[in-house]
């Protein structure tokens, strides 16, 4: 693979802006995309614009419908070629339209081979190719017949801000001669990332939401001035998952969104949710967001949202490898939905995660895989080669059923519709060394996490100048002790005014620590151990303690005489009113409720004395 690097000027953000530029592959009045796989380093870099807006008859090629249809809404002037669209309908939009700009899905290209003749004079930009590795592990046929269809274009950008890592690129021999040109910015972007791990990451997204909620808005405090987070973005690529979430916390259909592959199974499963729930779009620039939106895997790559106060997170359970994000590819494509620069919270990400903690052995991985391919090659042959054309017939069936059914788990053998063959399917072994890849070290455990994100542009330092938010969303997404949790909130109380937005989060979720703070005060709580059970007792002493003393008010009056033990018959006449277990002693009129008392003998009508106590104050 021959690479090479591109050079942007440090006061470009966009490739758009770049006028009269030398390239390696020719002299242009501005910037062009090459023959060849881009990598962009960064996205939201405007390398579609510029595939939408020049003077090319191009194809934009996606995996993800919903890309697609953003894209379409943005550029109306498009046509947008999916399942539905026939080839009548390309070749009459080809005919009318001066400068074509065709947005087709993978599996659905063969309809534009088929009625473009001119194809020397297209060019064709494959956006987020990295997902053709990534997809395989469950279409991977759909990514192999792509791949042929594409090699009878002579002119294919292959572009990705977060390509497949070169190991994988150098095993794909489609990919392995081919040109790749790596943009080196002068000016980018950090993204800032509050990293939670968790046992349960889809119980961190259901207090997410209850935040939200509640109005328990995360905030950030920037040139004097407070912003809140009154929207949201979830990443979560479970469509059961976020059905679960939506049901526990009763979410209303006009405080979410939902956005998911268009399939009938999505449809059904939403529609279950009640009257007004319904699979959603991702809003177009000045039109209205819901409080939630929820999104899979379809609005990784490529979709643009332009909400002005919008936190994004990530959700990443990694015991299943279609619930798991790759640190590498995905987050990074996740980090830059978020278009509009007057969003504060634009630049942060909240990434929830927890790790495998199987140990994985990589001999027993390896062999695995060995047996697997080994399996294939006889299969491959001995399908090829059968002379028995029912039997033949019976195999082919049987091998389409198992790529859909099994998605290549007993082998990595493939029907080829346009070969006539049984073949190899390379793909699906690359991606499930991928997979393995991504369960085994990528969450291993929260430093290999953290060595990921920085290794992929990310400000994982804990210095961030974004500590209050980040406060914030740990007390929203976490679930800590009591101890924990009341210490966090004195100290909080003590810093004063920054902290009084994280001490809210906290006072929202957890309203019974405003109430011990205020009764019994921060020092008292940590003379305590900050511990629940003996704040209660505190405070019910403290209670009890003032409904005695306001009973003995109205009994001990100053300059009053009693004997000792008419003292303590009528402490004793009180504890039994207010319910409580205790024997008065006179001495604790003085120690316990705050009255001023003295010695003295009390005369008695037989014209004995005895000892007792005058009330001299209180």
């Amino acid at each position: 693979m021959n690479k090479i690097e591109i050079s942007i000027d440090k006061n470009i953000k966009y490739l758009g802006e770049i006028k009269n530029i030398e390239l390696p592959y020719g002299k242009y009045d501005r910037f062009e995309l090459p023959n060849g796989i881009l990598n962009k380093d960064i996205p939201n870099c405007g390398a579609t614009t510029i595939a939408l807006e020049d003077n090319y008859k191009t194809i934009i090629c996606s995996p993800r419908n919903n890309l697609l249809q953003n894209k379409n809404d943005q550029y109306p002037d498009t046509l947008l070629v999916i399942g539905g669209v026939n080839v009548n309908e390309v070749r009459t939009y080809i005919d009318k339209t001066n400068i074509p700009k065709i947005l087709v899905s993978y599996d659905s290209i063969y309809k534009l081979v088929e009625c473009i003749a001119d194809k020397e004079n297209w060019r064709v930009v494959v956006d987020e190719f990295q997902y053709i590795l990534q997809d395989s592990s469950f279409k991977s046929e759909v990514e192999v017949k792509f791949l042929k269809y594409l090699k009878e274009f002579p002119y294919v950008t292959y572009l990705s801000a977060t390509p497949i890592l070169d190991r994988y690129l150098e095993q794909i021999d489609f990919f392995s001669n081919m040109n790749y040109y790596h943009l080196v910015w002068g000016n980018k972007e950090v993204v800032k990332v509050y990293r939670e791990r968790t046992n349960n990451p889809i119980s961190a997204a259901i207090e997410i939401v209850r935040a939200y909620q509640k109005g328990n808005f995360p905030s950030v405090f920037l040139d004097g001035k407070t912003y809140y987070s009154k929207e949201c973005v979830i990443y979560l690529n479970s469509v059961s998952n976020i059905i679960n979430i939506i049901k526990q916390t009763e979410l209303s259909p006009e405080d979410v969104n939902i956005i998911v592959g268009s399939s009938e199974d999505n449809d059904k499963s939403i529609a279950k949710l009640g009257d007004g729930f319904q699979r959603g779009r991702i809003p177009l620039k000045g039109e209205i967001h819901k409080m939630i939106t929820f999104c899979t895997s379809t609005a990784f790559a490529g979709c643009d949202f332009y909400s002005t106060c919008a936190s994004t997170f990530v959700i990443s359970d990694c015991k299943k490898i279609n619930t798991s994000i790759d640190i590498s590819t995905d987050l990074v494509q996740i980090a830059g939905r978020q278009r509009l620069n007057c969003n504060p919270f634009r630049k942060y990400l909240t990434f929830i995660y927890n790790v495998n903690k199987e140990e994985i052995d990589d001999e027993t991985f390896q062999n695995y895989l060995n047996k697997k391919v080994s399996l294939t090659t006889k299969e491959v042959e001995a399908n090829n080669n059968e002379k028995d054309s029912l039997l033949k017939a019976k195999r082919i069936k049987d091998c389409l059923r198992e790529q859909k059914m099994l998605q290549y788990q007993d082998s990595y053998t493939m029907y080829d519709k346009i070969l006539g063959e049984f073949i190899f399917n390379k793909l699906a072994y690359i991606s499930e060394q991928y997979a393995y890849e991504l369960q085994k070290y990528n969450y291993k455990n929260g430093l290999i996490i953290k060595k990921q994100l920085s290794e992929n542009n990310f400000d994982v330092t804990e210095n961030q100048g974004y500590g209050v938010y980040r406060e914030q969303l740990k007390h929203i997404v976490k679930t800590e002790t009591f101890v924990d949790r009341m210490a966090q909130y004195c100290e909080y109380k003590s810093k004063g005014l920054c902290f009084d937005m994280v001490s809210f989060t906290l006072e929202q979720k957890y309203p019974e620590l405003k109430y011990y703070y205020e009764e019994l005060g921060g020092d008292r709580i940590k003379a305590l151990g900050y511990k629940e059970k003996e704040l209660k007792n505190e405070i019910s002493i403290r209670h009890s303690t003032a409904k005695i003393h306001y009973e003995l008010n109205k009994i001990f009056k100053s300059n009053m005489e009693f004997t000792t033990e008419k003292i303590k018959e009528l402490m004793n006449e009180v504890y039994l009113k207010l319910g409580i277990d205790k024997k008065g002693k006179a001495s604790d009129l003085e120690k316990l409720y705050g009255f001023r008392i003295h010695p003295c003998k009390i005369p008695l009508d037989n014209g004995d004395r005895k000892n007792g106590y005058r009330i001299i104050g209180i």
